[in-house]
């Protein structure tokens, strides 16, 4: 044996050297990347588990190698690793190289990160070469542990199997009532199947109805808007309306007052015209009496000059009520007109 060395993949599925020995092997040796490459890929192509192959990649020179397995599947040691041992035209392998080989991967690659791996992997390859390793051979014994078991479960099967042809003639007239079934099946289906179409039919028509309904409810509920719009703008047409009449109650409410100061203004008049009827018969008294008795004349002189001095002030508080009088006149004209106004107002919006 002239060399072994460990390949593997890194992240990028790019294969590079991961250790040899000796140190330096594969450059003495002449192996190209493209030989080793070549290996890796004879090894895909086995299967994607754990497998074995011995190949020549020189004139003088050949290979025994294994692979791991991939990372992702079943592997042994450590995933997508191949360990790969140069051999001379005159090397004899053992019938159990290939378990010792994969006592190596088994045993070494988990610890590949020890600091005396190189002094370990040494030792396993003179063992290697003298023969001294045990195989690792787990792997195959789970596997024939796997196919008794798969065995066993197909004997079972045949067992049934024949279970089954034994009552073949039973099964044949399930067969025939379960045919006679599905057809009495069938029958019912084509019935529901008019019954569906029936139905598909109705729906649509509900379809439709349901859609002139909803857009009937789409224009109510326009025309409700608009109701409920016309009911607000009514709303503030009452307020205004009320408004008004709050104003024809108080504009009535002066009407009246100024009709009772009007009598008031009456009463006070009328009274006056007594009173200046009452002066001038007493003035016309006087002036008789002043006839008959002369001697008592500057007295009734001073007297009627005082009444004609009262006479004067009921005379000027008569002119003030008569332009009292016309003031009122007007005030109650305009009064009218407002009054009138508001009435024709009430009348317009429906008050009354």
């Amino acid at each position: 044996m002239k060399g072994i060395i460990i390949l593997n993949l890194d992240k990028n599925s790019e294969l590079h050297i991961d250790s040899e020995h000796p140190q330096n092997i594969c450059e003495e040796l002449g192996v190209t990347e493209s030989m080793l490459k070549t290996v890796f890929e004879e090894h895909k192509k086995i299967r994607a588990g754990p497998n074995y192959l011995e190949m020549q990649i020189k004139r003088d020179l050949s290979v025994a190698s294994f692979f791991t397995g991939h990372s992702s599947k079943h592997f042994i040691g450590k995933g997508d690793h191949a360990i790969t041992v140069f051999l001379s035209d005159k090397d004899i392998l053992p019938k159990n190289f290939e378990g010792q080989v994969r006592r190596i991967a088994f045993e070494l690659l988990p610890k590949r990160k020890d600091k005396k791996f190189k002094d370990l992997f040494a030792t396993s390859f003179s063992l290697l070469e003298k023969g001294e390793l045990d195989a690792y051979w787990q792997e195959k014994q789970e596997l024939e542990q796997v196919l008794i078991e798969k065995k066993e479960k197909i004997d079972d099967l045949a067992q049934k199997v024949s279970m089954l042809v034994s009552d073949r003639t039973d099964h044949l007239r399930n067969v025939q009532a379960l045919k006679d079934e599905i057809n009495s099946l069938y029958t019912k289906m084509d019935n529901w199947s008019v019954q569906m179409a029936e139905l598909n039919e109705y729906n649509a028509n509900l379809t439709m109805k349901v859609k002139e309904y909803n857009e009937l409810i789409e224009h109510q509920k326009k025309e409700i808007a608009q109701k409920g719009e016309e009911i607000t703008k009514l709303n503030r047409i009452i307020e205004d309306k009320q408004e008004i009449e709050d104003g024809a109650v108080k504009l009535l409410a002066q009407i009246k007052q100024v009709k009772t100061e009007k009598e008031a203004l009456t009463n006070e008049i009328e009274k006056a015209n007594e009173t200046n009827k009452k002066l001038k018969f007493q003035i016309l008294k006087v002036t008789r009496e002043n006839e008959d008795h002369l001697d008592s004349i500057n007295n009734l002189k001073i007297e009627n000059k005082q009444l004609k001095d009262n006479l004067m002030g009921t005379t000027n508080e008569k002119e003030n009520l008569k332009r009292e009088m016309i003031d009122l006149k007007k005030e109650v004209k305009v009064l009218r007109r407002d009054r009138d106004h508001y009435q024709q107002i009430m009348k317009d919006n429906n008050l009354l």
